[in-house]
């Protein structure tokens, strides 16, 4: 049986008997499924975070990181990049979520490791990763601590997913986290003195660093090395 987690301030209508992963799909996939926020189910929980997303914290991050790894991708020619939006699924997780970035080697989509598939038969376009990408990106917002760092983190390894960057721009610090893969769960890249953190993925080494506009606004830029 599912349960629902939501914020104190938040009120939400969920349709009886969406107690599974294929009936959660089911709903993701119709036209009550809401059309803001992110719903996720995982481990046969139902989280709704309903908070916009900050443009310092959230979404500047989430535009830097999707347009400088798929400038990176497109240029070696490595896969496919899809930005948030996409349902992420996995049975064997018991997961369907939304990432705020998904990356697909071309190997693991020729494989069938990872797939794009429709839903039913009126979907007229695929609208589900289903399997194991290469890599998921999440940038922390106020009401996914927990979640990201924790139940996400677990579930996307549990998916078999080999990368996970987990981003967390609030405040004063920036935390920019390269995970990867060890025998019972994700662990992160050392930082070296350079303050740069090595993708096995990408055979490259990453930064994120954050700066200030001509209005004194953050913005951020992704250092490739």
């Amino acid at each position: 049986m599912s349960t629902v987690a939501l914020p104190s301030d938040v009120r939400f209508l969920v349709p009886p008997g969406v107690h599974n992963l294929h009936r959660f799909r089911a709903w993701a996939h119709s036209k009550n499924f809401p059309e803001t926020g992110k719903v996720t189910f995982v481990g046969g929980q139902i989280e709704v975070d309903m908070s916009p997303e900050g443009i310092g914290a959230h979404l500047k991050v989430k535009r830097e990181i999707t347009a400088r790894i798929l400038d990176f991708v497109e240029k070696h020619d490595l896969g496919d990049l899809l930005p948030d939006g996409a349902l992420l699924v996995n049975e064997q997780a018991d997961l369907a979520a939304e990432p705020d970035m998904v990356f697909c080697l071309w190997e693991s989509l020729q494989s069938g490791k990872v797939e794009y598939r429709r839903w039913g038969q009126r979907s007229d376009d695929d609208v589900e990763v289903v399997g194991s990408p290469d890599l998921v990106v999440e940038v922390v917002s106020p009401s996914s601590v927990a979640k990201d760092r924790l139940r996400l983190r677990k579930a996307y390894f549990d998916a078999g997913i080999a990368e996970y960057w987990l981003i967390d721009a609030r405040g004063g610090k920036l935390s920019f986290e390269v995970l990867v893969r060890s025998r019972r769960g994700f662990v992160a890249v050392p930082v070296g003195r350079d303050g740069y953190a090595r993708s096995p993925l990408f055979g490259r080494k990453f930064r994120l660093v954050r700066r200030w506009d001509r209005v004194g606004r953050a913005t951020y830029r992704l250092l490739i090395r």
